[in-house]
């Protein structure tokens, strides 16, 4: 199983992390998302006029093939308009779900090694199954529960139920 490496910070324990990483996701993704509206509604009036003007030159077109060209072209520029950067509204609404799981629910550890075993976090930093065999507290890191859910860690049978 392959999962995204996350990006947690280094704080003393779960409540450290959750505070800080919840105050300043929610901060910045704020801040991208008000950045991605001024450009959304600055791309939409850009198509709308764009539209406007295809239209106007259909109006003056004598062929009906080049009429209808130009109509359908600002038939899609009208519909573009509507959602103008899908992949960048999908990305920030994946983003704020991920923040609203996040939310109010603990941090858990996890454990930044293979791919392979990064399956598992854990809610106590004394889990059996973090501390030994190779397995060390100080390789491991705090992030909210809903970032670890997201990029595909499953809850410590013995500590994270």
């Amino acid at each position: 199983m392959t999962v995204p490496t996350l990006n947690f910070t280094e704080a003393a324990g779960p409540k450290d992390a959750g505070e800080y990483t919840w105050e300043e996701d929610l901060h910045r993704l704020g801040l991208e998302q008000e950045a991605y509206e001024e450009e959304r509604v600055t791309e939409a009036k850009r198509l709308r006029s764009s539209a406007r003007e295809l239209l106007d030159e259909a109006a003056a077109e004598s062929t009906p093939a080049d009429r209808e060209r130009l109509v359908e072209r600002a038939r899609w520029q009208l519909q573009r308009a509507n959602d103008p950067f899908p992949q960048k509204r999908q990305a920030l609404e994946h983003r704020e779900q991920i923040m609203m799981r996040s939310c109010g629910r603990p941090a858990v550890l996890v454990r930044p090694s293979l791919p392979g075993h990064r399956e598992v976090y854990h809610r106590d930093e004394t889990c059996g199954l973090i501390g030994g065999d190779g397995r060390h507290l100080n390789s491991a890191g705090w992030t909210p529960v809903g970032e670890a859910e997201a990029a595909g860690y499953r809850p410590c049978a013995r500590c994270g139920g």
